[in-house]
């Protein structure tokens, strides 16, 4: 069965930290969501690859995914790889989404910034009929971008005041990554408290901007279309 929403990271715990809110928001309304982690993030500096596959299997059920792929792609080669552009140009195609969330093209990590990349690439290449082994061609409706350690330009912000606590959750599922205890191995950048505070912090001011408690910030490289903007600010209402 087709998927509604395909939400792609470079490595487990990404789509969590970037979109888990829109995503709670949208498996609670009935869509279809799948998680797709391009790797397996075996080179983290915490955490096994069983432990990560575990986290990941807890993340998406918080979360209400249906499905999880693991695509085992290399880290450090996301976007150069060989056959991975038709690796993910395949699962497109069989998973048909009528939106993709991938990570923004600027970020800390290169690999977020080489899976923005292939994921533009992929979304385009998959509805081109003659690309590719046959399958029957699909372009999503929408690419919409997330953000994970940098921030970067916004076109939309998603009230996630009701299911923040659940985000967290699904974030602290990847007890190896976020959770630290004496003998956990060395501190890393996640895994400072400070992290999570600094997602908290951000999701504050995204929902002020919104007039909500909490909010996740998206960008769109495509202009928003409104036919009827009385219709549509009588929709939104009244912001702060």
């Amino acid at each position: 069965m087709p998927l509604d929403v395909l939400a792609i990271g470079a490595h487990p715990d990404d789509v969590e930290i970037g979109c888990g809110g829109a995503l709670i928001n949208i498996t609670d309304a009935g869509y279809r969501v799948g998680i797709a982690d391009l790797t397996n993030a075996l080179l983290s500096s915490r955490g096994t690859d069983e432990i990560r596959q575990r986290e990941a299997k807890d993340g998406a059920e918080i979360i209400g995914a249906g499905e999880r792929y693991q695509l085992g792609f290399h880290e450090g080669s996301i976007s150069q790889g060989a056959g991975n552009l038709e690796v993910l140009v395949t699962l497109i195609r069989r998973t048909r989404p009528l939106i993709i969330f991938a990570p923004y093209s600027f970020d800390r990590h290169p690999d977020h910034m080489d899976a923005s990349d292939l994921v533009h690439r992929a979304a385009f290449w998959a509805g081109v009929a003659k690309y590719g082994d046959g399958q029957s061609p699909h372009r999503p409706h929408r690419l919409i971008y997330y953000h994970v350690h940098w921030e970067g330009p916004v076109s939309i912000v998603v009230d996630i005041s009701a299911c923040f606590d659940r985000k967290l959750k699904a974030i602290r599922a990847y007890r190896s990554q976020f959770l630290s205890q004496p003998g956990d191995g060395r501190m890393t950048y996640i895994s400072r408290p400070e992290f999570l505070e600094k997602l908290i912090s951000r999701a504050r001011y995204y929902g002020a901007q919104i007039g909500a408690e909490y909010g996740e910030p998206f960008y769109l490289q495509e202009m928003i279309r409104v036919d009827d903007p009385v219709k549509w600010c009588g929709e939104q209402g009244v912001v702060g």
